[in-house]
């Protein structure tokens, strides 16, 4: 659930009297881990840092880059990186190191987003001296699945025939 910053500030400011983040979770209705990470987000960047997005961030593959080898350099945890580099959650960082930790620098490059071109994505119009590996081993992987596929088709129109011509001579 999104809340609006006049109600963070609230709940910061209730908890800041002196309420532990229990009793301020349960007098606004709210998670306590939504209290702490507020007040922790206050503290760490002011009012900027708890002002709900207005829209979803885009992180550079450099800046994710940096996010994860600041946190092995410090010994930072997900949730002080993300309080360090205003990201609105740890998750996202959990996420960077995973797909870092399979696929390296391509793992944290944007992924393409909405429905694909009626293009093959996995062919492209380049000459093949300018395409790279990953490029060459996708259409590679693209002509395979599509061979096969129109093995298969042609092994069942023949195995049809056979049957037809099969079931017209019994008939005889």
């Amino acid at each position: 659930m999104k809340y609006d910053i006049d109600f963070k500030i609230r709940v910061i400011a209730y908890y800041q009297q002196g309420h532990s983040a229990y009793a301020t979770a349960k007098h606004f209705n709210i998670d306590d881990k939504d209290v702490v990470k507020w007040v922790n987000q206050y503290q760490a960047g002011g009012v900027l840092a708890i002002k709900p997005k207005t829209r979803k961030a885009i992180y550079s593959c450099d800046f994710k880059l940096q996010v994860l080898t600041t946190m092995a350099d410090e010994g930072l945890s997900q949730s002080q990186a993300a309080l360090k580099f205003n990201i609105s959650s740890p998750a996202l960082i959990s996420a960077w190191r995973s797909s870092y930790a399979c696929h390296g620098m391509l793992g944290l490059t944007a992924k393409a987003k909405g429905r694909l071109t009626m293009k093959h994505p996995y062919l492209t119009d380049k000459p093949d001296h300018e395409k790279s590996v990953e490029e060459i081993k996708r259409e590679n992987e693209y002509l395979r699945a599509e061979n096969a596929y129109l093995k298969k088709l042609d092994a069942l129109l023949r195995e049809k025939e056979q049957a037809a011509t099969k079931q017209g001579s019994s008939k005889d």
